[in-house]
């Protein structure tokens, strides 16, 4: 018998990060600027909660959407820091994000559906759009100021779009949308009437305040919020989000959640209640202190970049070398023993980049962004800079 594997897995590659981060692990010495990873561990307050819910043997079968008393401090933390009023009963407790963004895109996606991905975008849209057998519909932004241009944004719109998704502060540009695209977007869900999933997960670090369009409250029945503790919270291997919607659609979330995974471990949940209440301020301030050097160190080396409003993500401009982002990062780890992600895995708009981690120790990271600068001398010619 001839086993026939799901085709859209077939035609599938593996995420472009997983891919370039494998070939850097195969360097002796490599300077990793890659994942985006804290470069703090985690604060030891929501460890010591995990292991006292361990040792009161809080390791049974959870209830699928999430533990009451979580989904009860995630409704007072989102009231307290972004007005956000939602019940529990509006609240899914996730696999981190990425769990958050599956149950969702499955739940509201029939065959079919077309769902916007705002250009460059993390790499985990497209694939888990596919997976619903609906529509990735790619719109570049980068040459917009990684902001909405509107009429370009109405020329992708079509009678089977379901969904926008928004990522602000962005990965890979750490740049976040301004309140004139906010209104644009406000606009244009109103009136088609779409979902817009707003994956805010760098929303705690951000380095200039912004505008989020989340606490839109006129088309609060139309937002899907998806939340992570992985990244203010230094949780990255807890695999714990949540995901915030108008109740008829938060209910129906919950019940992709009960089929997919059967909930989070319940001593993880506890720890997130405290992970809530935990003053993490400092890991943001070492961030913006690494992106200030950073940028300054570039800017003094006449190296274009982008410089991020948040998140822990700088975009290099490689255009001036002539070579394509794979063969710029290839070259960069051969020669130099850095790595960095490809801008093009973001989107082929981004080619002309290349992703760098600011959640690195300073320590390590700014040599090697010297070597980096280092390597655009010896292979290009300086461009004007891209603020």
């Amino acid at each position: 018998m001839k086993h026939v594997l799901n085709e859209i897995l077939l035609n599938m590659d593996l995420s472009g990060i997983r891919r370039f981060s494998e070939e850097a692990n195969q360097v002796e010495g490599v300077i990793r600027l890659t994942i985006g990873e804290p470069m703090f561990d985690t604060p030891e307050p929501i460890k010591q909660t995990a292991i006292d819910a361990l040792v009161a043997n809080d390791t049974h079968y959870p209830f699928a959407q999430g533990l009451l008393s979580l989904r009860k401090a995630v409704c007072e933390f989102e009231k307290k820091t972004q007005d956000l009023d939602y019940s529990p009963d509006e609240v899914i407790i996730t696999q981190g994000a990425t769990g958050g963004l599956f149950t969702t895109i499955n739940t509201i996606c029939r065959p079919g559906d077309e769902v916007i991905i705002l250009l460059p975008a993390f790499t985990i849209y497209k694939p888990i759009v596919e997976f619903a057998d609906a529509n990735p519909v790619l719109l570049d932004i980068s040459e917009d100021g990684f902001q909405i241009n509107e009429e370009k944004l109405r020329k992708v719109i079509t009678s089977k779009t379901k969904a926008i998704i928004v990522n602000s502060p962005n990965n890979p540009s750490g740049i976040s949308l301004s309140k004139q695209s906010n209104d644009i977007l406000e606009r244009i869900i109103k009136e088609h009437d779409l979902y817009v999933l707003c994956d805010d997960v760098y929303n705690q670090l951000i380095f200039e305040e912004t505008d989020f369009l989340v606490r839109r409250k006129d088309i609060r029945k139309n937002i899907i919020y998806i939340q992570s503790f992985s990244k203010p919270y230094a949780m990255t291997g807890w695999r714990i989000g949540y995901v915030m919607a108008d109740k008829e659609v938060a209910t129906e979330i919950a019940k992709v959640q009960s089929y997919g995974t059967s909930g989070v471990p319940p001593f993880v949940q506890r720890a997130a209640i405290t992970a809530l209440s935990t003053d993490v301020s400092h890991m943001l301030k070492q961030y913006e202190i690494n992106m200030v050097k950073v940028t300054r160190l570039l800017s003094e080396r006449k190296i274009p970049h982008v410089k991020p409003q948040g998140a822990f993500y700088l975009l290099v401009d490689i255009s001036s070398c002539n070579m394509d982002s794979w063969t710029f990062a290839r070259k960069l780890l051969s020669e130099t023993k850095v790595a960095v992600i490809p801008g093009e895995v973001f989107g082929a708009a981004t080619d002309r980049y290349v992703r760098t981690s600011l959640a690195t120790d300073i320590k390590i990271s700014l040599p090697a962004f010297e070597r980096i600068a280092d390597f655009i001398d010896k292979y290009g010619q300086k461009v004007e800079e891209h603020a």
